[in-house]
């Protein structure tokens, strides 16, 4: 039996992990020196579990907005010709 803050058992999880692969040890998780949590290994034999990949919300993806808007050719054409004025104005001045 050992007795484990809460803060320090999230830095020695894997300790504790392995700690709990004896099928008699028991794990108490304190907080304020109060025991809030009894951790134990598993003694029956369950199934194996898949973990459920998820995808991960904070990862963009390239092309998850498409379809939702379309965007005219003529808007980018008229962009570019206004970018270009630009530029040929820029150039114009600094000579």
């Amino acid at each position: 039996m050992k007795y484990v803050n809460v803060i320090d058992a999230k830095e020695q999880f894997s300790e504790l992990v392995t700690l709990l692969s004896d099928p008699l040890e028991e794990v108490y998780l304190t907080f304020n020196g109060k025991p809030i949590i009894k951790m134990s290994p598993i003694k029956e034999n369950l199934p194996l579990v898949e973990e459920e990949k998820k995808p991960n919300p904070d990862r963009r993806r390239a092309g998850i907005a498409k379809g939702t808007f379309v965007l005219d050719d003529e808007l980018f054409d008229a962009l570019d010709a206004e970018i270009w004025r630009d530029i040929a104005d820029s150039y114009e001045v600094a000579k």
